[in-house]
């Protein structure tokens, strides 16, 4: 079991947030923890993926406050550990619904 704590000092910390509409009506939203825009993560089978402002990087969104974006989507794309840890926290991820991309905790969730 990993278990993501919240940082009393400066709570979950930023999530930069994006929404994407697309022409079927479908509205993606990705979170990325916020030291992770801009950066490469590299997976175990050695496939690199560039973690883009393009899909990431709409606004940047202190804590929960990320909830009420999340709660507009049909997709949610969630890439961070402080992200991830903060929904399991407040029950929105079941434990054991993420996978690790780069050693990267990553959630895909369709509604």
């Amino acid at each position: 079991m990993h278990t993501i704590q919240r940082n009393p000092m400066s709570g979950w910390g930023r999530f930069w947030v994006k929404m994407h509409h697309s022409r079927t009506g479908e509205v993606v939203v990705a979170v990325c923890d916020e030291e992770l825009l801009g950066k490469r993560i590299v997976t175990d089978n050695g496939l690199e993926i560039k973690v883009d402002n393009s899909f990431y990087g709409g606004v940047l969104v202190e804590g929960e406050n990320v909830i009420r974006y999340i709660e507009q989507a049909t997709i949610v794309n969630l890439l961070g550990d402080r992200i991830v840890g903060m929904l399991m926290n407040k029950g929105l991820i079941r434990e054991g619904s993420a996978s690790r991309v780069g050693g990267i905790m990553h959630v895909q969730m369709f509604y």
